[in-house]
């Protein structure tokens, strides 16, 4: 027996779900050559008469333009491929989204971190920044309409309320008269879209919900509300939060829309530059201007660039100083100091990264760390900000002067490759041709060895094994400690470790430089976890190294951890024991 087509062109794969609205199907498109695959949803009218009327088909198909628009502005609405309607029912045919949607993650991770909610936040605010300068309210935020996109878990945006709408009204028969029904699920609508009246700040509202069962697997109807002011009581089933996101989630939900965030975008901004202390002051984070909404040519792509709604203000902070003289006289001592000791290949190889750099250490000092994760890196007792005036206007022939400079370190250098090192071996029956020193060019992708040690070992045995460390500091957590080693791989590797009140070390973190291999960092990630790591988590780091995404969140075992790329485009890899954040 031949299968049913719908409009004689889409077959039926399987079901995906049914509603109050209608049913949801797989189907695959028979009029294409690659036989495409579908989402193909029905909606159905709620009418008391036998007939649809017109007005309904039109503003059905008027939403549907809508909706096809969004799809076109943002890689992460599913893009709108056809409607129709048949025997009195309506059809939108979709772009699948082949991944997992937000409560069907959650069965399979439980609770997510704080980071990865972070990260989700991050990636949807955009999107819905695009939308509601569209003037359009999703009105039906929650874990089962945002899907996280198989192999980037880059999350979508489906469901809008607005086409439901169109179709969700019932006309009574005796009197003509007509009313919509409340679209939305309850617990996540805001008291005013309840009430029919729904504005931007109610899909944020929903979106906070979200977060907070994303945290604490309890649905909006699981939470208690505080009987004086209507607030919603959540708190106290979340762990291991900070308090930036605590406040912004917490501005988010609250029962008057006068107490929330007005725009997405400023939630947004909230979210990148750290929610104010209960002093008024900004937690520490990178300042950033967010464009104005409502430009409807802005595509929203977080595939090229996650935050294309965000102007960093920093073209002037980013252009490469010039190093006066001063300082290259300065490296040719260095570099005396090197020959004479015998050790001039290493000496130069770090000198030479320092005038390949386009930033100079006391700028590399100024930058502040990203706002999801204090820079641990940064260490204000040791590179304290010196910012300094620069009025002097630049004197003739300093640039030949610097170029002189150059050359003169290219013949020391070549000079230099040939001297023995010091103290080295030289191979057994040949004494006459001396070991020369190779360069080392801190630009290779060739692997290295970085000296990892897992958590679960004492202060003590990190200190004997790696020796003392450059840097100490109070942790996030009561009564826990921070040791840092800077430079472990000088310019491309920085180790920190963290200990608890026992003082055994409890998580493990290393940043890479992006001039670093992927074997490397695979490697590294498996000493962090103790032995060979999943093909799934390689999948997660290899999606970070390859820049697909800018995050992901892993578990293993008692062992959980991240892999995101920092804003100075570093690999970051950390790894904790389960509860430990």
């Amino acid at each position: 027996m031949k299968a049913v087509l719908l409009n004689n062109r889409y077959r039926i794969l399987q079901t995906l779900g049914r509603g109050g609205f209608g049913e949801t199907y797989l189907t695959e498109d028979t009029h294409m050559p690659s036989g495409r695959k579908c989402v193909l949803k029905q909606l159905k009218p709620v009418v008391k008469n036998p007939k649809t009327p017109l007005w309904i088909k039109e503003r059905f198909q008027r939403e549907a333009a809508i909706l096809e628009e969004l799809g076109q502005g943002s890689d992460q609405i599913p893009r709108l491929y056809a409607y129709f309607s048949e025997d009195d029912k309506f059809y939108l045919v979709q772009e699948w989204i082949e991944g997992l949607t937000l409560d069907q993650y959650w069965e399979k991770e439980g609770n997510l971190h704080r980071d990865e909610v972070k990260e989700i936040l991050l990636q949807l605010l955009p999107v819905l920044d695009y939308v509601h300068s569209r003037r359009i309210i999703h009105r039906d935020i929650k874990p089962e309409n945002i899907i996280l996109r198989q192999g980037d878990n880059l999350p979508f945006l489906i469901d809008f309320g607005a086409v439901k709408e169109a179709i969700a009204t019932e006309i009574s028969e005796d009197s003509g008269s007509s009313y919509s029904a409340s679209i939305g699920t309850p617990g996540y609508m805001s008291s005013e879209q309840a009430a029919g009246r729904p504005i931007y700040s109610s899909d944020l509202y929903s979106l906070g919900l979200t977060a907070i069962f994303l945290l604490t697997g309890k649905s909006p109807h699981e939470l208690e509300t505080n009987p004086r002011d209507g607030e919603i009581i959540w708190l106290e089933h979340a762990h291991n939060l900070d308090r930036e996101l605590t406040q912004i989630i917490d501005r988010s939900i609250r029962f008057h829309p006068r107490d929330r965030f007005s725009t997405a975008q400023e939630m947004l901004s909230a979210l990148l530059n750290g929610a104010k202390g209960s002093d008024g002051t900004k937690s520490t984070g990178i300042t950033l201007n967010v464009a104005p909404g409502g430009n409807s040519n802005k595509s929203y792509s977080a595939k090229s660039d996650r935050y294309n709604t965000i102007g960093i203000n920093s073209k002037k902070a980013n252009q490469p100083k010039k190093r006066s003289l001063l300082t290259n006289l300065s490296l040719f001592v260095l570099i005396a100091i090197a020959v004479a000791g015998g050790t001039f290949a290493a000496g130069f190889a770090i000198i030479s990264s320092i005038l390949r750099s386009p930033q100079s250490p006391t700028q590399q000092a100024e930058i502040k760390p990203t706002p999801s994760r204090p820079d641990i890196f940064v260490n204000p007792e040791i590179n304290p900000e010196k910012p300094k005036a620069n009025t002097e206007k630049e004197k003739p022939g300093k640039e030949e002067n610097f170029q002189k400079a150059e050359k003169i370190l290219t013949n020391i250098r070549e000079k230099a490759e040939q001297l023995p090192a010091k103290n080295a071996k030289q191979p057994e029956g040949d004494n006459k041709t001396p070991k020369t020193l190779t360069k080392i060019d801190v630009d290779s992708r060739s692997e290295i060895n970085i000296p990892i040690l897992t958590t679960g070992i004492s202060e003590s045995q990190l200190v004997s094994t790696l020796g003392k460390p450059n840097s100490e500091r109070k942790g996030f957590r009561p009564d826990s400690r921070v040791l840092v080693y800077y430079d472990v791989v000088p310019d491309r590797v920085n180790l920190s470790y963290e200990s608890d009140n026992t003082g055994k070390i409890r998580q493990t973190d290393v940043v890479l430089d992006s001039s670093v291999s992927l074997g490397t960092m695979q490697q590294t990630l498996a000493k962090m976890l103790g032995g060979d790591t999943s093909a799934d988590i390689k999948d997660k780091l290899r999606s970070v190294y390859n820049r697909q995404t800018n995050f992901s969140f892993f578990k293993v075992d008692n062992l959980e951890g991240k892999v995101q790329r920092d804003s100075k485009d570093r690999v970051s890899i950390s790894v904790w024991e389960r509860g430990f954040q």
